[in-house]
């Protein structure tokens, strides 16, 4: 199995630099980005895609995190996304019915083995998805 790509979106340096270490630690690529502007500038590079994202909410604004990723979700809807938010589930009115498939929604702070544990779901999830539309 190859090394899993994932991106991640955050204005706090201690969170990024954290989530990062966690990620490396257990085998994963990690991309951390400062703004959504950075990690969609990233995207024009199709070899830069990642597994799986992982976006604050409020990077910028109230709400730059979840404008990005609609537009994100349009342009690549394979992609699998992980909010990690002060905000909970106050989010969850945000997106529409059957965004439960591509969209999850962690509650800051986190302990690393929960989501460690998400991510291996999330990308599990990917992959079950990916190859039953291949055997079609």
């Amino acid at each position: 199995m190859s090394q899993k790509k994932i991106a991640h979106v955050d204005d706090d340096p201690d969170i990024r630099d954290a989530v990062s270490r966690i990620l490396r630690m257990n085998g994963y690529e990690v991309d951390s980005y400062l703004t959504m502007e950075g990690f969609i500038n990233s995207l024009k590079d199709p070899s830069n895609h990642p597994d799986l994202a992982i976006l604050d909410v409020m990077v910028e604004s109230m709400d730059a995190g979840l404008t990005t990723y609609a537009h994100i979700h349009e342009l690549y809807p394979s992609m699998q996304a992980i909010f990690l938010t002060s905000l909970g589930d106050m989010i969850r009115p945000y997106f529409e019915d059957g965004s439960y498939e591509w969209v999850c929604v962690v509650e800051k702070p986190v302990e690393p083995e929960s989501l460690l544990s998400i991510i291996r779901e999330r990308l599990e999830n990917l992959e079950s998805t990916n190859s039953s539309s291949h055997k079609a």
